[in-house]
């Protein structure tokens, strides 16, 4: 799935390459992930959320999939999270600030 602004691996350039490569796998193995993280951070922001957690989004699908989506032993790897909230943020720049992130560790540096 490509955003409207950047594609998914540009939004990634500074992330470590084995991360990416596993973030990225997973994502086009399983794009209802992605798709259930919009619909629920959607959800979240229509009753009046100013923040939401994106790790709190996860759990949710966690608990709403029911196992049904795997890698690693983890339904989604947490080290996941915050590429799911960067995409949603580039995606729907309106709600950008909706995730209250910390930098990467490329991006520090």
């Amino acid at each position: 799935m490509w955003t409207d602004q950047i594609s998914v691996e540009e939004l990634m350039n500074d992330v470590e390459p084995s991360l990416k490569t596993k973030f990225l796998a997973f994502h086009r193995k399983y794009p209802e992930v992605y798709r259930m993280f919009k619909k629920i951070t959607l959800e979240a922001i229509k009753k009046g959320f100013k923040n939401y957690g994106a790790k709190g989004i996860c759990e949710r699908i966690r608990w709403e999939t029911k196992g049904d989506v795997k890698e690693d032993g983890y339904k989604i790897n947490n080290n996941y999270t915050a590429f799911y909230a960067r995409l949603f943020e580039n995606e729907h720049p309106q709600h950008k600030g909706f995730f209250r992130k910390r930098k990467v560790k490329q991006e520090l540096i």
